[in-house]
């Protein structure tokens, strides 16, 4: 508690703050991280001030600062920067400069796609029915209090061409004038009455007999396709092209060379035949069944429709089916822009998207700002001394300078995962400079390798750069860049704090050293006085 002990309680206070700031955020998600993280510092920082000490009493733990090969062979690679504060200086200054002129390349990105695990099939299927459906996957909800202002509605959406693909109610169903429909599902129901249907085959499918059938398919569709580009270039042969390729993908899997799984194969076919039947035959029971007898009524919508477009208390769901993919931020601007000049309380996955990253985003920025004021303000309170605080942090500059330089020239991105970097690199940064400026106000030399500090402050930061760096193993995309910026923020802040700090902390010695030996200028003493000092 009297010498590194002093550090080391800055040092958890300086960690700890840049989590309990995160309270003061906006964001609830993080606001209860930083409690729970900057709490449990602090408790994890009680036992070791107290039992670690106590089990520390009969160690051996300096063994190797006694031994002077070790502490010569640390002396010799520290004296490459510390005797060359100038060099050294210019070399940081010149990277810096470097680092700056790349972090207009920087980005965030906003897509929550490129964060998931690539070649998952979800993310593969979710990216396919982007590219092949003409429009996004998301849409946003639009309630109406009745009929009339879903029709209302639903015409304004509609002239939004530019960024509304479709708008999915049950308006049209229900307000529509019923007599031609009403006169049609009777036509409906009187053919389908002697319509019966006998129970699915449930026998296993002969896999054979499938096959040909299938490879017939493929080749009936093979000859439309060709038909397609000869005669018809305006329809798309992507849709014919896609089952094709399906037809031949499912012939190829259900003919598996094993016999026991062949019959496995049969037996689910089976399955799936019987449940499609059987769905088929309750769709033409349902078409038979039909009331006729007047308008289309709420509840004469089936349950499915019904609950989904039709609340308890009778508001009415208009879905907004956006043109463009909503995984991109631009896009989502655009479309929320647009709706929101007809219907500004639009809600659904489109604005929570868009809420919810630039809410992320702005509450991680505004800890940073909070955790580097109350980092600021504790180290000054711990040295008393504004020169110490600007020391102590410019590892910490230099090292999220450097940070953001090498990730704009890398062409790394932030994103709503790795964003949290910017509170956590200042929070674990500045504890290098505030026990390598202990050690030094302790012992008046700017040499830190070669005793313990040194050490402590490496093996420190390499531990906090495997911990996160087993992060990097992840298959989350967002998780992996996550470990790899904090790990390397981790290092930069390190790097700095080692070399760069020691070697400005020995150039000011040598500046005020100077300055002392300068002759002072003095009228002469009169007689019986003392020389000044």
């Amino acid at each position: 508690m009297v010498c590194t002990g002093q550090g080391i309680f800055t040092g958890a206070l300086t960690t700890s703050g840049a989590f309990i700031a995160m309270y003061f955020t906006d964001f609830k998600g993080i606001s209860e991280m930083g409690i729970i993280c900057g709490g449990g510092l602090l408790l994890c920082f009680i036992p070791m001030m107290t039992l670690l000490p106590i089990l520390l009493l009969r160690g051996r733990q300096n063994v190797l600062d006694i031994k002077m090969s070790a502490m010569r062979r640390r002396e010799k690679i520290e004296n490459i920067w510390l005797q060359r504060p100038i060099i050294v200086s210019a070399i940081t200054g010149a990277l810096c400069i470097a680092a700056a002129t790349q972090i207009p390349r920087l980005r965030f990105d906003y897509n929550l796609l490129h964060m998931q695990s690539e070649g998952l099939p979800a993310v593969e299927f979710e990216q396919k029915l982007i590219d092949s459906g003409g429009k996004s996957v998301l849409f946003g909800a639009v309630m109406a209090n009745s009929l009339d202002d879903a029709l209302a509605l639903e015409k304004k959406l509609r002239a939004l061409t530019n960024t509304v693909a479709d708008v999915e109610s049950v308006v049209d169903y229900m307000a529509q004038d019923a007599a031609p429909k009403l006169k049609i599902i009777g036509e409906v129901k009187n053919a389908l009455a002697p319509l019966k249907f006998n129970p699915p085959d449930a026998q296993p499918v002969d896999i054979t007999n499938l096959s040909t059938t299938l490879y017939s398919t493929s080749g009936y569709l093979g000859a439309a396709l060709e038909e397609i580009g000869t005669n018809n270039p305006d329809i798309s042969p992507k849709p014919l092209a896609s089952l094709r390729v399906a037809i031949e993908n499912f012939r190829r899997d259900m003919l598996a060379d094993d016999s026991s799984e062949r019959d496995e194969h049969a037996k689910k076919l089976a399955v799936f035949q019987v449940a499609f039947l059987n769905d088929i035959r309750n769709t033409f029971e349902i078409l038979k069944n039909q009331d006729d007898s007047g308008p289309l009524r709420p509840d004469d919508l089936p349950p499915a429709l019904h609950d989904r477009f039709i609340g308890v208390t009778g508001k009415i769901l208009l879905m907004v089916d956006p043109k463009k993919d909503l995984n991109d931020r631009a896009n989502q601007k655009e479309f929320l822009d647009e709706v929101r000049a007809i219907v500004p309380n639009i809600t659904g996955t489109p604005v929570q998207l868009y809420e919810y990253t630039d809410l992320l985003k702005n509450s991680y920025l505004q800890a940073a700002w909070y955790s580097l004021i109350a980092i600021t303000l504790m180290v000054f309170f711990h040295f008393r001394s504004p020169l110490a605080v600007v020391l102590a942090l410019i590892p910490v500059g230099i090292g999220a300078l450097w940070l953001v330089g090498l990730m704009g020239a890398v062409g790394a991105e932030f994103n709503p995962a790795n964003i949290m970097t910017l509170p956590l690199v200042i929070g674990i940064g500045v504890t290098n400079g505030v026990n390598i400026l202990n050690r030094y106000a302790e012992e008046g030399t700017p040499s830190i390798l070669t005793r313990s500090t040194g050490k402590a402050v490496l093996v420190s930061g390499l531990t906090a750069i495997a911990g996160f760096g087993s992060l990097i193993l992840a298959k989350h995309r967002g998780i992996h860049s996550l470990g790899c910026i904090m790990s390397l923020g981790i290092a930069t802040c390190m790097i700095a704090g080692l070399t760069f700090l020691p070697a400005l902390l020995n150039l000011i010695g040598k500046y005020y050293a100077l300055i002392k030996q300068q002759p002072s200028v003095s009228k002469s003493p009169t007689p019986g006085q003392e020389e000044p000092r």
